[in-house]
């Protein structure tokens, strides 16, 4: 029966992965209009909100991996299907949803929100449980999967993190007082005093944003914007620089939010950041005296 069971909740875990869009599953029908004004959440939105909260306790963000978004995706259609929240009556335990897409890793941890109001703070909800807690906050963490489904007025999420076998660091926490929200601050403060509008953030930059911080903190040095283009470029982001006219500023070495801004505004190019009004949106991360700013319109 075991076995029956395990071969069932692998064939939802196909269909799940092959053909579910889990971002946004909506259910046939009316939805009251209490419905419609809940926000709709994605795997950009979850992860924006968890490399947020990790800016401001100075750790390093986070980047999707699509073997991680796969196991995610697993893992949500059986515990959504079976109700199966520890993989223990089908056998899809997280270790096991790794093992099936070849994922190697020297750390692992999840965090699961289930059925909660679509106007819900899973941050929030993380904060208060000691085990989520210690996730969200582990230092050496790298790459993130995640999966999403919504029905009407509820939203259940699931994320694995994970720290790669090949490249576990030993990176010490951040002595800088200083990081992404404080710059991003800085930022919009200083368009507001030239005149033009604050910059928005948008999920998708923040994206951009985490993948570019984590190749600057890995080389230890400004790369000239060398990655940039590459990143753009990867299939799963194309479409990003598609949508958006995006331009990159980069920094390091500057003791407080402030200073780093003020160079940026002495730097030929780098002051249309601070003063272009065309930019509409945004999204700014840094960590260890390295920043990035993804403005786009």
């Amino acid at each position: 029966m075991r076995i029956l069971i395990f071969l069932l909740a692998l064939g939802v875990v196909v269909i799940g992965i092959q053909t579910l869009d889990l971002k946004a599953i909506k259910v046939p029908g009316l939805i009251s209009p209490y419905s419609m004004s809940q926000p709709d959440w994605t795997e950009e939105k979850v992860l924006t909100l968890i490399n947020d909260y990790r800016q401001t306790k100075n750790l390093g963000v986070l980047v999707t991996n699509t073997k991680l978004g796969k196991a995610a995706k697993s893992r949500l259609a059986v515990i959504t299907s079976y109700e199966d929240v520890q993989g223990e009556s089908t056998g899809l335990s997280r270790e096991a949803a790794l093992e099936m897409v070849d994922y190697n890793y020297s750390w692992v941890g999840d965090l699961i929100l289930l059925d909660s109001f679509r106007n819900s703070d899973p941050i929030s909800f993380w904060e208060n449980i000691p085990n989520s807690k210690q996730t969200l906050e582990e230092m050496n963490l790298k790459e993130v999967g995640i999966a999403v489904k919504q029905i009407n007025d509820t939203v259940t999420i699931y994320v694995i993190l994970s720290t790669p076998k090949a490249i576990v660091t030993t990176r010490r926490p951040s002595l800088v007082s200083w990081g992404g929200p404080e710059l991003w601050t800085a930022i919009n403060k200083r368009r507001i005093e030239l005149g033009v509008n604050e910059l928005r953030q948008k999920d998708e930059l923040c994206t951009i944003a985490a993948i570019r911080l984590n190749q600057l903190l890995d080389l230890g040095k400004l790369d000239g914007h060398s990655g940039f283009e590459s990143t753009l470029n990867r299939e799963d982001l194309k479409w990003i620089s598609e949508k958006y006219n995006i331009s990159e500023f980069l920094i390091s070495g500057y003791d407080t939010p402030q200073l780093a801004v003020g160079a940026w505004e002495n730097t030929l190019g780098h002051k249309k950041l601070l003063s272009g009004g065309e930019y509409v949106w945004g999204c700014v991360y840094a960590q260890n005296k390295f920043g990035v700013a993804i403005a786009a319109y």
